[in-house]
């Protein structure tokens, strides 16, 4: 709300897929509830935000039910096109993650048709995609074509961030070097106005595991956690310059932890990544970031997506 003149356009989550079956749960199952997101829909509204609700399906057998069986494509078309039609909404936000390199075609051709769909009701698509520095369809992010679904759709974000995630090694989050290389990429393609940079605006915190033992998963935290827990465990981040993120190590119960994390400096740094390769930049999430991030020049440039 404090910062409402700096954001173009919100994803609210607020449709999910049945796993299995694809179907596409109801307004409240994502992470607002309903009269929040009801709140949330108006306030954007009332001050000229766009609002995309994002239909979020990370299940990789479902997403494939979804683009390959033709009832669950027929049903999860009407329906996206249904929740579109809202006058409350410009569009709809697709989030179609964990699906393997051969669906990469019945994705592309997912899209296609439901741009095609949306743009007849003058409404708007935005796919995510996760970010590559060159196009190889062989590989796990192959799923996505990138030149083709920027063609088809309205806006592309781009999750430009995950070298490492919590099942992994500890390490940066989004390393700046990678971040760089994903927008050139973008930027060498048609349609690059299109492609959204994204950046993420959160920290891990792995324990760091012994030799004889297995890694074990780290806990997402939002950037008041880490505040939190610099505070209670007396710990002091470096600013790794190499990669431009801050980090920082502490002992808990005898277990050594290791934490990355992104704040107001290394958020910016990303988005004026974005604006020098004439793409649009975004984020994710709002809410709990570095405040500090809305004083920076890099948010004048351009409003967020």
């Amino acid at each position: 709300e404090a910062h409402a003149q700096d954001v173009g356009a919100v994803y609210p989550t607020l449709f999910e897929c049945e796993p299995g079956t694809g179907a596409v749960i109801g307004e409240g199952a994502g992470e607002d509830s309903g009269a929040e997101a009801t709140a949330i829909t108006a306030y954007a509204r009332a001050r000229g935000i766009a609002v995309m609700p994002r239909f979020n399906c990370q299940n990789g057998p479902t997403v494939h039910t979804i683009l390959t069986d033709p009832r669950a494509r027929a049903r999860t078309l009407a329906s996206l096109v249904w929740i579109a039609s809202n006058p409350a909404y410009a569009g709809v936000n697709l989030d179609l993650e964990n699906d393997v390199p051969a669906d990469r075609d019945a994705l592309t051709s997912f899209v296609g048709a439901l741009a095609r769909e949306l743009h007849a009701r003058a409404r708007k698509l935005a796919v995510d995609v996760d970010g590559v520095t060159h196009e190889d369809p062989a590989i796990a992010t192959g799923f996505y074509d990138d030149r083709a679904l920027a063609a088809a759709a309205d806006y592309v974000f781009v999750i430009a961030w995950g070298t490492h995630w919590e099942g992994s090694a500890p390490g940066p989050i989004a390393p700046l070097s990678y971040v760089s290389a994903v927008a050139r990429f973008l930027a060498s393609l048609p349609h690059a106005n299109r492609f959204v940079l994204g950046a993420p605006m959160y920290g891990l915190d792995w324990p760091v595991a012994r030799r004889s033992a297995r890694q074990s998963p780290a806990t997402a935290l939002q950037y008041a956690n880490v505040l939190a827990l610099t505070r209670y465990t007396g710990a002091t981040p470096v600013y790794d310059r190499s990669v431009d993120e801050p980090t920082f190590t502490y002992t808990r119960a005898g277990v050594s932890h290791r934490v990355w994390y992104m704040d107001a400096q290394s958020v910016a740094d990303r988005l004026r990544i974005a604006h020098a390769h004439g793409l649009q930049a975004g984020v994710w999430r709002l809410g709990e970031e570095d405040q500090a991030l809305w004083s920076s020049p890099a948010i004048v440039e351009g409003p967020l997506g």
